[in-house]
């Protein structure tokens, strides 16, 4: 079943006068209700024929918008609910088919009537196949006993002889060698590098190339660097394609490398401070707690006598800070 807008909608004054949102709620609903009209055609449980609150919430819709509809007559109440109101020069109300006319429907034009008559058009040639072999097989045994021997043999290879040459002669094909992935050098990145820059790099060989090939492999040394490299790369070259910067504004890459990446660059992000191990913190409480009975507490830090069990507490945050140390100069 289909829902038709008339392509006069938004003249009508109706429309004119409700809040948009208004508008698409109502085309929402008229959708649903006739998706369940459809339905109720086949199963009358499948849909009450009216909407409730729920069904309104379910919707997107409050009831200030239905109330709204329900004065501009474009909703009615129906049977505890509401229900839309297909209103001439809107849209056009659905036609709800019987069973009959949905199979007629099918058998004159739809897929399933088409694909059903050639399965009845296939079941009726394949009726008639016994006739028709058994006639076929009369004829030809007709026609090859009036030939000799040799002429049958020579027809048989002749109608055998292109399929022989076209499925066993054809060599199958060799797949191409594989060529080996080139690792990126330091002389690759940096002509990748050049080709992506929107500006001139200076002749190969020269001053300006080679000092800006000196200054792009001692960025690149360390990753970070020329991760940040290749973000403001991409900035400054947006900034050129946005008109921001002038084509003749643009300094040689040697220049850019030397005096004006780092304006471009994101800001570095600073690793987190690593964490110091103390007496009191919770990694040396997790290790020592399971022994705080076996040692004693009397002392008194500020007195400069302090207790074992603050002795061995910060023994522990010792021990954990040097193993940290170590693993970092590895």
């Amino acid at each position: 079943m289909w829902f038709i807008i008339d392509d006069q909608m938004a003249d009508d004054r109706r429309i004119r006068r409700l809040p948009l949102a208004t508008v698409g709620l109502w085309v929402k609903l008229c959708v649903i209700h006739s998706k369940g009209v459809s339905m109720q055609a086949k199963d009358p449980t499948a849909y009450p024929g009216h909407f409730d609150k729920l069904d309104l919430k379910d919707a997107g819709g409050t009831m200030k918008q239905l109330q709204q509809l329900i004065d501009i007559g474009l909703m009615e109440e129906h049977d505890g609910g509401w229900r839309p109101v297909y209103a001439e020069g809107i849209c056009r109300e659905p036609k709800t088919l019987t069973e009959e006319q949905r199979e007629a429907r099918r058998k004159a034009g739809s897929k399933g009537g088409r694909r059903k008559a050639a399965n009845q058009k296939a079941k009726q040639t394949s009726g008639d196949l016994p006739e028709n072999s058994q006639a076929n097989g009369e004829q030809n045994g007709s026609e090859t006993g009036s030939k000799p021997s040799s002429k049958l043999l020579e027809d048989s290879q002749a109608k055998t002889w292109h399929k022989t040459d076209t499925y066993t002669d054809i060599p199958s094909p060799t797949p191409p060698a594989g060529t080996p992935k080139q690792t990126a050098t330091p002389e690759s990145g940096f002509d990748h590098f050049a080709e992506t820059y929107p500006g001139s790099v200076g002749a190969k060989g020269r001053k300006a190339e080679a000092e800006a090939r000196n200054l792009y492999a001692t960025i690149a040394g360390d990753p970070v660097q020329l991760a940040r490299l290749q973000s403001a790369l991409r900035r400054y070259k947006r900034a050129v394609n946005d008109g921001q910067i002038r084509t003749g504004h643009i300094p040689r890459l040697n220049t850019w490398l030397r005096d004006q990446w780092e304006t471009w660059a994101p800001e570095p992000i600073s690793p987190p401070p690593s964490h110091k191990h103390t007496w009191n913190c919770e990694h040396v409480h997790r290790l020592m707690d399971p022994h705080e009975d076996e040692y004693d507490h009397n002392g008194s830090l500020r007195d400069g006598h302090p207790s074992e069990w603050w002795q061995a507490c910060q023994a522990c945050a010792d021990e954990l800070n040097n193993q940290a140390t170590s693993k970092e100069k590895q």
